[in-house]
């Protein structure tokens, strides 16, 4: 459902810089480069009660984990849940710590769903982490981010979005030619600085 207002016309810079955020701390952190470009995709919100739907049965076809961040132009707007965007990052339940591993970060049981969850959170955190500078380097205002949200298999609530979007960004990247790590995108209009 679109509930009018203006959409942001450089949705598509902004998934190019979210793409080239984690190719940088994929290198960054182990020299990982990606076996392809990402296939970056538009995509259309999929809306149900005002949140966006988020399921992993649609990006893998195993048990997948995924997390989400939210973004907000400031404090006053976070105290509202009034996300100006986010991100949603989907990973392949079988695939979390051979991907944890090579980024080179603590290894969770395989077995530990609960941990599996975490890391998948703190792997959006990171990636959240990095396009807020990246926005903020392309000239747009400091965004204030959420906390990591994560679930199994789908996001049983969904994930919250700015209202006046109808699309988002769908990027797929592949290590070893395995489709390894998806991430949505969304972002309403951020202001400049």
């Amino acid at each position: 459902m679109f509930f009018g207002g203006k959409t942001n016309p450089n949705l598509e810079q902004f998934s190019k810089a979210l793409s080239e955020s984690v190719a940088k701390m994929f290198y960054e952190r182990n020299e990982i480069k990606f076996s392809q470009d990402p296939v970056i995709e538009k995509r259309n919100i999929i809306e149900y009660n005002g949140m966006m739907r988020a399921d992993g049965m649609e990006k893998f076809n195993e048990p997948t984990f995924i997390s989400y961040i939210n973004y907000f132009n400031n404090v006053n707007d976070m105290e509202k849940k009034k996300a100006i965007g986010g991100i949603v990052i989907y990973i392949e339940q079988t695939n979390v710590t051979d991907l944890l591993k090579l980024l080179k970060y603590p290894l969770a049981d395989d077995e530990d769903l609960e941990a599996l969850a975490d890391c998948c959170g703190t792997l959006c955190n990171i990636i959240a982490g990095a396009f807020k500078t990246e926005i903020s380097k392309m000239g747009y205002i400091e965004l204030e981010m959420s906390h990591f949200t994560s679930y199994r298999n789908r996001a049983v609530v969904g994930a919250p979005f700015s209202y006046n979007e109808r699309e988002k960004y769908e990027l797929s990247f592949f290590i070893k030619r395995k489709k390894s790590l998806v991430i949505d995108m969304t972002m309403g209009v951020v202001p400049k600085r």
